[in-house]
């Protein structure tokens, strides 16, 4: 598996927001997101990430882990399920037996059953790309199939650039109906208030939605890594 980073901080987005976590970054991604800047390209673009990863097993990063004053994992990329799936597997199966809860990232392009992640300890957060990320037609039924495989405690969070971006999650949302997993909404950071957004939330009355910040952001400087 291809390690960029390696660090402890707080969860900064998602369900299990505020909890001391250990975070695992993988190197690469299958998606650019050309219409805002990604929050890492370091971990997004070859030219980066290829000066910095370390190639590392299963084994060898859980023992790593153990080493760190946290009970929560997050996975996260770039698109960490382009790891090899059943080093994947091992990783959160070796994880849970540990007594490890686990928050997984992802865009959705790749199958959750298949790499093992229906399971309560882990928390998948699936990251659905609308248009103003350049990437909302990428994938688009299969992102859908994978949509469909959430548990109650995951997530769905759209990240919202603008008015349009907001409107198409509100008509994506109710195309799916009554869904098991709870949905979040976000402002792309530098992009969109979140006092804008809190406001478009309110006046449709999304009481069953969840507002996303990336509270990390609030804390550091958001330009800095390892946070």
């Amino acid at each position: 598996m291809k390690l960029l980073e390696l660090y402890d901080s707080i969860q900064g987005e998602g369900p299990n927001v505020g909890v001391p976590t250990t975070f695992v970054r993988f190197a690469g991604c299958n998606y650019r997101c050309p219409g805002w800047p990604c929050d890492t390209p370091y971990s997004i673009f070859p030219d980066q990430w290829r000066h910095e990863f370390e190639l590392v097993t299963p084994h060898e990063l859980v023992q790593r882990i153990r080493q760190r004053p946290t009970s929560h994992v997050c996975i996260t990329g770039g698109e960490p399920l382009l790891q090899p799936r059943d080093e994947i597997r091992s990783l959160v199966g070796q994880l849970i037996n540990s007594d490890y809860t686990i928050d997984v990232f992802s865009n959705g392009s790749r199958d959750f059953i298949n790499y093992h992640l229906l399971r309560p300890q882990v928390t998948i957060v699936m990251d659905w790309k609308l248009p103003g990320s350049g990437e909302g037609d990428s994938d688009l039924e299969l992102r859908e199939e994978h949509r469909q495989q959430l548990m109650a405690h995951q997530a769905v969070k759209f990240v919202c650039v603008d008015r349009e971006d907001y409107v198409t999650a509100l008509e994506t949302w109710d195309k799916w109906g009554t869904v098991p997993h709870r949905v979040y909404f976000g402002p792309a950071w530098g992009r969109l208030d979140p006092d804008v957004l809190i406001k478009w939330m309110l006046n449709d009355n999304l009481h069953e939605a969840y507002l996303n910040l990336q509270v990390h952001k609030y804390i550091w400087d958001p330009n800095a890594r390892r946070i």
